[in-house]
């Protein structure tokens, strides 16, 4: 285990900035992944939860543990692009579904398994038995802090 950083004195708050270090790496990463596709990370979440027969907005929030009125301006977004498309469920017309066109789901098609290879790749630097013992740690304190949600 790396030497905590002695000027902090606890090593829960020195993890805890370093959880936030590694997280705002990982969004860089993810951010320049996506630019060449003019796409931001959410947007491309979005592009991953759609489907070309739908699925409700909300359900994408809640995926995306997102807020309806920003996601509905990254639809917005992707909806000018011809990546997807909104049409109202045939089952409950107060729901909005959100369709991938066919460009959107070539698009997704092309970026998920990429995507996917990278983090892959980004987490090769720890063995199997570190990558149990962060998502453990990981989960439990999730859990922990959020008992009453579920996922």
């Amino acid at each position: 285990m790396p030497e905590i950083n002695r000027n902090i004195q606890s090593p829960r708050i020195e993890t805890y900035r370093l959880f936030l270090k590694l997280h705002r790496l990982f969004q860089e990463f993810n951010r320049a992944e996506f630019r060449p596709y003019d796409l931001s990370t959410p947007q491309y979440a979005i592009l991953v939860h759609a489907t070309e027969e739908g699925m409700p907005l909300s359900q994408i929030c809640k995926e995306m543990l997102a807020d309806n009125s920003n996601l509905t301006r990254l639809v917005d977004r992707l909806e000018e692009r011809g990546l997807v498309r909104r049409a109202a469920d045939p089952h409950d017309r107060r729901v909005t579904l959100v369709q991938l066109t066919p460009e959107g789901a070539a698009l997704s098609a092309e970026l998920r398994p990429r995507h996917r290879a990278l983090v892959e790749e980004r987490m090769s630097n720890l063995s199997n038995e570190q990558v149990a013992a962060l998502h453990n740690a990981l989960e439990t304190l999730y859990k922990a802090l959020n008992p009453s949600k579920e996922d």
